[in-house]
Formats: structure tokens, sequence, C-alpha cells
């Protein structure tokens, strides 16, 4: 079954564990193997899209840069990322990402996970995170403030662009 969301979003149901995409975004695939509230809203895929479209425009980047790539938001607590056990999302021609933070639990929002950090390495590689934008983050963090939580609805989507920063050639 296809459900077509504003004509650049595309939402497929789908059938097993090793399968295709749950969304398409801007011709990247996008795989829900998370059970974080944010991401069975009915508004995930305009949000998922906006959180995108933000980060790229902060990295400099546009839609051919995540063209053919995969996003995967996971439950689990760190995702593996080139021998580093305890990363929080990472690029490595796709981004995997968790929806849990170690300190605070399972993220509100898809604003808050670390997406707009490794939308930052697949528009500008630097995995040595040398380029100053890694410091900050408050006008990509000002544009997605403000939006709703889940998995009532009722409070703030929090954002900590402090998770997202990381110090240069660290």
């Amino acid at each position: 079954m296809r459900v077509a969301i504003p004509a650049l979003l595309l939402l497929t149901v789908s059938t097993s564990c090793g399968r295709g995409p749950d969304l398409v975004v801007h011709q990247t695939a996008v795989v829900v193997d998370t059970t974080a509230p944010f991401a069975h809203h009915p508004d995930f895929a305009r949000r998922l899209e906006s959180t995108m479209s933000a980060a790229l425009a902060y990295w400099g980047g546009d839609w051919k840069a995540l063209a053919h790539r995969t996003i995967t938001f996971q439950d689990e607590q760190f995702v593996t990322c080139g021998g580093m056990g305890t990363a929080l999302g990472c690029f490595d021609g796709d981004i995997r990402l968790t929806t849990r933070d170690p300190s605070i639990g399972t993220f509100r929002c898809v604003e808050a996970t670390v997406l707009v950090h490794e939308i930052g390495h697949a528009v500008i590689g630097d995995r040595d995170h040398r380029d100053p934008r890694w410091m900050d983050f408050d006008r990509v963090a000002q544009e997605l403030a403000g939006r709703i939580g889940y998995p009532d609805g009722s409070a703030p989507c929090e954002l900590y662009p402090s998770v997202w920063r990381h110090l240069p050639g660290g």
C-alpha cells in the first residue's frame, strides 16, 4: 500500500526486518526500526523532511547529498561507527542514529536526535570535525525550536545542540 504525502514524501508499508524503507524523502530511504513515539506519529514524515531541509541548509548542501542513501532510526542506546561502540549516530555512506540518549532516555522528537550532525558528515565529510560549524548550531536549533514532543504531544520538543556539537579535531 502506498500513501502520498506532499509530492516529495512516500510512505510504504514494510513487511519484515531486512525490508525496504518505511519512508522515502527526496530519494533518501528511511528505516524506522524504533519504538520511539515520535517516529510513529502521523506528522513524522513532515517533521523529518523539515529537519533534513534545515540541516542541509545549515551545512550548505542540497538533497543530492542524501539521495540514494539510507537513514535508519534505531532503539539501541548506541550505534557502532568505525570501531566506536558508543556513538549516538554514524555516517558511513548511510546514516544510523539512536532514538535514545544515555542521560535523558527516548528523544521526544526527531529534531532532538543527532540527525543534524550526521547530515553534516553527509554534506561536508569532515570526519575529524575541523569545520567550526561543529560547535555552533544556534541558527539551525532556532529554526527547529518550538515544536511539540511526544508521546502525548503536550510537551515541547527539547533540543540539545550540545549533543550535536563536536570539538574541532576531536
